[in-house]
């Protein structure tokens, strides 16, 4: 391996651990959030009138309120490795749809489609496939029952919306294991210091768009508990199973993730074990994120992460240079957010070093990936 990357290797897995041993110190006499979630950008009269256009209030027991939904995320990158250079802009996600909060807001509709033709690829602008259409019904003021096409909460990583995500690409073991947004019926439960979800849904699909379940294929199944340690830190223990593979289903037959979220003031700290076994993968993993707001705009990012077994590189942007497969693959991030109007309007820019051993007769992995993205939703 090239000397000069194992210098970087280490000094950005130092830097890491540095930006963590400082913030956590800045975090101490900071007063705490009630939940583990990233802190609130302040937003601007102006930021608030523009991304509260799109929503409409109703004076009536029935249609209560009715919103525009969209997000626009953009992205540009330049992959610099051993095994090849590559670099493009793409359209990350483009979609749009509406959300209605109905009968006192104790049930909300949302339904929302990806759309085709922005980037330049010669297509039409068309609507592609839907993205979600679910409905969600407040039972009691503990428990909501969750019907439709909706996303799978397992992972620390993937249970974040990519409206909020902190860094512009999710985790590759993260991005191999957790399942597509899938047909089926949810359930969650909160009561104290304890979160309980659960669901069965369609692993495959069919239709023009692969956007209808197919009858025919199999299921997977999510169980989920959390417990709040404090009001400002939860653990979480998620599990899935798969008895058929399919499109939507997981990347293995069982996985599993053991997660810790932590809030301090300005600073946030996320851990994540990861396990995928069964159906061909055997795999296991480890992902650190710590990041701490600079000021009440600008916010720093770290992530390492570390998996061994039946390891898959990134797909965006690793892949285009290499081939998929690695035996083990290590990774650090270091990334920069700027928040216009909090995570309505944001800015980001990261790097990745990553270094996967290959199988077989491929090479691997050895080389950084450059970023900037534009985050846009309402």
């Amino acid at each position: 391996m090239n000397k000069n990357y194992l210098n970087v290797k280490a000094a950005a897995v130092a830097s890491v651990a540095l930006l963590g041993a400082f913030s956590a110190q800045a975090g101490e006499s900071a007063k705490s959030t009630k939940a583990a979630v990233a802190p609130v950008v302040e937003e601007t009269p102006l930021c608030e009138k523009i991304f509260k256009a799109t929503t409409f209030k109703f004076d009536n027991n029935i249609l209560n309120e009715f919103k525009i939904i969209g997000r626009y995320q953009g992205q540009y990158h330049w992959v610099d490795a051993n095994q090849g250079d590559e670099n493009s802009y793409e359209t990350r996600r483009w979609r749009i749809g509406g959300e209605a909060k109905m009968f006192n807001k104790k049930l909300k509709l949302k339904n929302n489609w990806n759309i085709d033709g922005l980037d330049d690829d010669g297509d039409d602008v068309a609507f592609d496939s839907i993205d979600e259409a679910v409905a969600s019904l407040s039972v009691t003021d503990d428990f909501t029952l969750s019907v439709g096409k909706q996303k799978p909460e397992i992972t620390r990583e993937y249970s974040i919306s990519s409206k909020k995500i902190i860094t512009i690409e999710r985790s590759a073991i993260v991005n191999q294991l957790t399942p597509e947004k899938a047909w089926g019926v949810h359930g969650e439960f909160g009561a104290d210091k304890v979160t309980i979800h659960g669901g069965v849904y369609a692993s495959q699909f069919e239709g023009q768009y692969d956007e209808w379940f197919d009858t025919n294929g199999g299921a997977f199944f999510l169980g989920s508990i959390g417990y709040a340690l404090a009001d400002n830190q939860n653990v979480r223990l998620d599990y899935t199973y798969t008895d058929q593979s399919g499109d939507a289903a997981p990347g293995a037959e069982n996985v599993v993730s053991l997660s810790y979220d932590g809030q301090f003031g300005d600073f946030r700290f996320m851990a994540d074990v990861i396990g995928g076994y069964g159906d061909g993968t055997d795999v296991t993993g480890l992902v650190l994120i710590p990041s701490y707001m600079l000021t009440d705009k600008l916010q720093v990012v770290g992530r390492l992460q570390y998996s061994d077994g039946d390891v898959v590189l990134q797909k965006r942007y690793e892949q285009r240079v290499a081939d998929k497969a690695a035996n083990d693959y290590f990774a650090a991030y270091a990334g920069l957010n700027y928040y216009v109007c909090g995570d309505n309007l944001k800015f980001m820019a990261g790097v990745e070093y990553a270094d996967a051993t290959g199988t077989g007769s491929n090479s691997g992995y050895d080389g950084f990936t450059y970023m900037l993205a534009a985050r846009l939703y309402f």
